[in-house]
């Protein structure tokens, strides 16, 4: 006895599916590979015949929806060497879709048969092909017996005309086998589930394997079979049959190219079942029968042409045998139907086309042809019902597991119940004292005991996920359990756990860490979906492993897995895991990574989620290796919905879409904290916790303002708008330098809306209506001798540079203060300011200010000294700049507290430009080369003044008013004098 293992290892190696493989028989008589021979006569095309072709118009016989005029390509052929088949095949090309051929063959006695009308081979392999050449298109191949004669006529129904036609003849020598195949090879073996019909060999029917090119491919699994007719000739002797199949696999092999021949079993009409498509009978080999539709399905050819007379019945039991024989491997129901995806090809459904079939099915169900013939489809509900009774014939596997298997009968006990068939039909069980004996097809008669059986039974026996059991209730290893594997899961069982189902990729992945003797121990829940039905689970005695589509199957155990469990299990914010529970780096914690996130552990600081952009962030510091250490917090969303923190060990990091992730510490985050964390007025943080380039101090900037911290004076919040104006001057490196308290002001600065922040070189001032800006050490002095924000108002503008380039000033609201290294920095302020500004600024008469702005001593008006002169100014007289003679003459006077009193009007020019002159209230002063500075009032000023002044009759003063003995005064001038009298009464003298 030989075993064949061709193919089923290669398929066993595949899937990892060990398929109980047929048993062959002593051989009967020797079968050895017969060669057949092929012609092919060219034909060319309608366009192009070849030279032994001719086009004429219309076919001999009538076509169904050809016209009479339609050109048709034909040859003839006599005298050739014999063949027995015969097809027609071109080129390969989608655009050819519908093409007829009409053929009759001569016998060796010259009759001319009749016309036989062969239809497109729709079964091509497609993309399972496998052959060096291309595949060609062609006719179904006709059956002919011993010819040697044809004649041929090809024409187009719809469609594109066939190119590189070719009728290809092939004949194959008898076999002394051929008559005498003795006892069909390949038998059942003694531990097949349910019986195999014999059947013959390739090598029984002669099958020349040097000219098979395709090597087998296989499905994963089989899903349906389908139901075809050679459509050849119906009264073919019981001899012939091995001829007829080595032609058909010489057309399918060679003459269309697919490699091998298409059927995966061959059923003569005299019900003999014969091996076809090379790879095992009991795998899943991809054969080339249903065009789009070979892969997952087991196709069986009824030698003849069915669409003309009927089946005989040893063919279709024969049909039903293989078919329920194959079907019971595979756990495929034959009375359901089967979802199968189009693959394109010659198929009438579009690639990717969802189908819905039988399981048992005609191949016209997804072919463009007739196949199997209208009485071979009229069969298939037989076929079906029979399929479908000897399927469920599982009753003697039970009977003959209880009577052959002594340890099972002592394990069992008597019998309670008879072997009684499933309510599925699949399978069958019988109930003994201490267990039950379940078997099916597919998986054999196998033993179910205790806590196993009980579980099981809950779980819907047969018609539970699990399905039928696959082995029988075993002690595990180590002696504390029981368990069973099934089609679809496993039961364990331990005294401190209970009975638990697992399976799938869990069941796979527990068993790679050693079973029940690997780290989890033993399962503690079922085998479960998670109620979003995206994933499934098993807890086990120390840990869990959760499995998804996208994730796969990953272990989960302590405070990890706890961490996990507290966000939410698989409907939490980190998703499913991603890796397993591991030991950190440092070895002082544990972590899982999740779909967007992690958890991680340590003795110090206890299990805590993180992830999204505050673990990248954390990331690329080092991880818990890094300066922020281990996280002390949950991944948190803030109260306010708007941003994301984590707490670790040495900061935090707190993530927002404006702001990003960001790592706070120490000081600046307390301060940050104590103003109101994310709903404070500086909102999220923009920047990480940093040091500034002096080595200083820390900070970190805001939405809306910044934090910095130094040892030296502590922890100042800062506004956007006042750091802003910080950093105009240069930051820490500016004048400023560092700020050294919290915002501060008077009752009339909060009044006024106003922020006060105190730096170790001045300050900054900020409000709604002058916005922020830095005044140095030196203005803030000036400003503060002025009388401070109470009296100049708030700066509205950072420190500038004059335009000569001498000097720095700022604008106040009420004011402004302007500084040299010479006159230093003083305020000006009222109309004192308005009257500089008028004058020029620094760039005027008066230069930059010396003196700022102050009360005079009685308090009745306002000054400023300057470099060129000064301004006086009251509420009656006005601002007044002085300068020169006439200024040092005034003040030579009492200043404005002399008799003078203050200016009225501004060191002027006279009309003759020989002098200037100032008006007071007590006077004026005038002032010339050609009589000096001199001060003239009351009735001496009128008098001069009325002989026209500088320009009159008595020209400049030349002296002072000087008084005379007897009482009067007398004023000398260019052209005569003034004399006043104690009475007042003054007298021009003209000389």
């Amino acid at each position: 006895m030989r075993r064949l293992l061709a193919g089923t290892a290669a398929f066993v190696a595949m899937t990892g599916t060990l398929l109980v493989l047929p048993v062959y028989a002593d051989p009967g008589p020797e079968a050895v590979p017969v060669e057949t021979s092929a012609e092919e006569v060219p034909l060319g095309s309608v366009e192009e015949p070849a030279a032994a072709a001719e086009v004429q118009e219309g076919t001999t016989e009538p076509v169904a929806g050809v016209p009479d005029t339609a050109p048709a390509l034909t040859v003839t052929r006599t005298g050739v060497d014999e063949f027995s088949l015969v097809g027609v095949t071109w080129a390969a090309d989608p655009a050819v879709r519908d093409v007829r051929a009409q053929v009759r063959v001569q016998d060796a006695a010259g009759a001319w048969g009749e016309w036989t009308e062969l239809g497109v081979e729709d079964a091509a392999v497609g993309t399972d092909a496998t052959a060096d050449t291309a595949q060609r298109a062609g006719t179904a191949p006709l059956w002919t017996g011993p010819s040697t004669g044809v004649e041929v006529e090809v024409v187009t129904v719809s469609g594109a005309a066939p190119t590189d036609v070719q009728l290809d003849l092939i004949g194959t020598p008898e076999s002394p086998a051929d008559a005498l195949p003795g006892t069909p090879d390949i038998q059942d073996t003694a531990d097949a589930a349910l019986a195999m019909p014999d059947v013959y060999s390739r090598a029984q029917w002669g099958a020349d394997e040097t000219i098979r090119t395709w090597d087998p491919e296989y499905a994963p699994t089989i899903k349906a079979a389908t139901l075809h007719h050679t459509a050849g000739a119906n009264g073919y002797a019981a001899e012939a049959v091995p001829g007829i199949i080595r032609t058909m696999y010489a057309y399918h092999t060679q003459s269309l190219r697919w490699g091998d021949i298409g059927y995966n079993v061959i059923v003569d009409r005299f019900g003999r079942l014969w091996e076809g498509r090379y790879g095992g009978l009991a795998s899943t080999v991809v054969g080339a029968h249903a065009g789009g539709f070979n892969t997952g399905t087991f196709g069986v050819s009824m030698i003849g042409n069915y669409d003309v007379v009927d089946t005989t019945q040893p063919m279709v039991d024969a049909v039903a045998a293989i078919i329920a024989w194959k079907f019971s491997l595979y756990n495929v129901n034959p009375s359901g139907t089967v979802q199968l995806t189009s693959g394109g090809s010659t198929s009438r459904y579009p690639a990717g086309t969802r189908v819905t079939l039988p399981t048992i099915f005609g191949h016209r169900d997804t072919g463009s042809t007739a196949c199997p013939g209208r009485y071979g489809y009229a069969k298939l509900p037989e076929i079906r019902s029979k399929v479908a009774a000897q399927v469920g014939s599982a009753l003697p596997l039970v009977s003959q597991r209880y009577s052959s298997d002594a340890a099972a009968r002592q394990l069992l006990g008597a019998q309670t119940t008879a072997p009684t068939r499933t309510p599925n039909g699949q399978g069958a069980f019988a109930h003994y004292a201490n267990g039950s004996i379940y078997a099916s097809g597919a998986t054999g008669a196998r033993i179910l005991r205790g806590p196993i059986r009980d579980k099981w039974a809950s779980l819907g026996w047969e018609n539970g996920s699990l399905g039928y059991p696959t082995t029988d209730t075993t002690a595990t290893p180590d002696g504390r359990g029981l368990y069973q594997h099934f089609q679809n899961g496993s039961i364990y069982w331990s005294q401190a756990t209970g009975a638990h189902t697992i399976g799938g990729a869990i069941r796979d992945r527990w068993g790679s860490l050693g079973w029940e003797n690997g780290s989890l121990g033993y399962p503690a829940s079922d085998w479960t979906t998670t109620p979003n039905g995206r994933a499934q689970f098993v807890h086990f005695q120390n840990g869990s492993i959760y499995w998804s589509q996208a994730t796969g199957a990953r272990v989960l155990s302590g405070q990890v897995f706890e961490g996990w469990a507290r966000t939410g299990f698989e409907n939490s914010p980190l998703g499913m895991p991603t890796t397993d529970v591991t030991a950190t780096p440092d070895g002082a914690g544990r972590f899982a990574h999740f779909q967007n996130g992690s958890v991680y552990w340590s003795q110090r600081t206890g299990a805590h989620s993180i992830g999204g952009p505050i673990r990248d962030r954390w990331a690329a510091a080092g991880w818990e290796a890094g300066a922020m250490g281990y996280p002390t917090s949950d991944w948190t969303t803030t109260p306010n919905g708007a941003a994301q923190y984590v707490h670790f060990q040495n900061g935090s990091v707190y993530w927002s879409q404006a702001g990003g992730a960001r790592w706070l510490t120490g000081g600046v985050y307390a301060a940050w904290a104590a103003s109101g964390w994310e709903t404070s007025a500086l909102g999220m943080p923009v920047s990480d916790t940093a040091g500034t380039p002096d080595g200083g101090a820390v900070y970190a900037h805001f939405q809306r303002g910044s934090v910095y911290a130094t040892t030296e004076h502590g922890t100042s919040v800062l506004s956007t708008a006042v750091a802003a104006a910080w950093g105009r001057t240069g930051w820490e490196n500016g004048p400023l330098g560092y700020p050294t308290a919290p915002p501060a002001g008077t009752a009339a600065a909060q009044q006024a809306g106003a922020t006060v922040q105190r730096f170790e070189g001045g300050v900054v001032y900020a409000t709604s209506a002058t916005g922020a800006h830095a005044v140095s050490a030196a203005f803030g002095a000036a400003v503060d001798a002025a009388g401070g924000p109470a009296v100049l108002g708030y700066p509205t503008t950072d420190v500038a540079t004059t335009p000569d380039g001498r000097g720095t000033y700022q604008h106040f609201q009420n004011g402004s203060v302007y500084a040299t290294a010479a006159t230093g920095a003083r305020v000006l302020r009222g109309a004192v300011y308005d009257l500089w500004a008028r004058s020029g600024w620094e760039n005027g008469v008066l230069g930059y200010p010396t003196v700022s702005t102050a009360a005079t001593p009685d308090g009745q008006g306002l000054y400023a000294h300057f470099q060129g002169g000064s301004v006086y100014w009251t509420r009656p007289t006005g601002a007044h700049l002085l300068r020169g003679d006439i200024y040092t003459a005034w003040a030579a006077q009492g200043w404005e507290q002399g008799t003078l009193r203050y200016p009225t009007t501004d060191v002027t020019t006279t009309p003759d430009r020989k002098g200037s002159y100032a008006y007071f209230q007590g006077g004026a002063v005038y002032s010339s080369a050609v009589g000096g500075t001199r001060v003239l009032r009351g009735a001496v000023l009128d008098a001069w003044a009325r002989t026209g002044w500088e320009q009159g009759r008595l020209g400049w003063p030349t002296s002072d008013t000087v008084a005379q003995p007897g009482g009067g005064t007398r004023t000398t001038f260019e052209h005569g004098t003034v004399t006043v009298s104690a009475s007042g009464a003054a007298t021009v003298t003209v000389r």
